[in-house]
């Protein structure tokens, strides 16, 4: 403080960036934990019923997050184990989404990368 008790413009202007960054760490947490509350409440589906039908009702397509539970059978014919006897499979088909925050040494600011890898 200055001499007549008055706050100097630089801890004004400290207050003010304080402030905003306080500002901002506050909006994204919030967004994180949006996100954490949809996963928690993710849609329970069994394979049972009809996915297509609840696919197309869905608003654009698409359920955001689902959790897809159920016995799987063959399209075709199922593969049969060569090493243990009546033991029978079918192939899956499973892609992999990978999010995550990545620091960029350039800007100095995180931002989410994602990456798809297709897994047999």
């Amino acid at each position: 403080m200055e001499s007549g008790g008055r706050p100097s413009l630089g801890q004004f202007i400290l207050l003010g960036t304080s402030s905003v960054v306080t500002a901002f760490l506050f909006s994204v947490y919030r967004q994180k934990a949006q996100v954490a509350q949809e996963l928690k409440g993710a849609k329970r589906i069994h394979l049972g019923e009809d996915l297509k039908s609840i696919l197309s009702e869905a608003p654009g397509k698409c359920v955001p997050y689902a959790v897809i539970e159920g016995a799987v059978r063959s399209v075709k014919e199922t593969l049969n184990s060569q090493f243990v006897e009546n033991c029978k499979g079918v192939i899956q088909r499973l892609t992999l989404q990978e999010h995550k925050m990545v620091w960029n040494r350039t800007t100095h600011l995180w931002y989410v990368a994602s990456r798809r890898r297709p897994t047999a």
